[in-house]
């Protein structure tokens, strides 16, 4: 989630947001501001640097880029068609 301030700070904003969440244990706080990795950390949410965050990323990015794609027949397709036609339409 991208939030932007304009009538506070963003360091407000961002904790406020984390006292407003029910579970903050599910939550990752991206930030190099001490201030508020500690405040993040006081209310049991995780926090990583803004480096560490870009870096998992970009690893994600050429992770994906290199999937192989499924490759299957037309008749397969067809036959997944059929089978879900009979799930859905029904």
């Amino acid at each position: 989630m991208v939030v932007f301030s304009r009538s506070e700070s963003a360091d407000r904003r961002i904790k406020k947001l984390i006292e407003l969440i029910p579970n903050p244990k599910n939550v990752i706080v991206v930030s190099d501001d001490k201030e508020v990795k500690f405040f993040a950390k006081s209310c049991r949410a995780s926090t990583e640097s803004v480096e560490d965050f870009l870096s998992a990323q970009k690893k994600l990015a050429r992770k994906v880029a290199r999937a192989p794609e499924a490759e299957i027949s037309y008749t397969q397709m067809h036959k997944i068609n059929e089978e879900l036609k009979k799930i859905w339409l029904a």
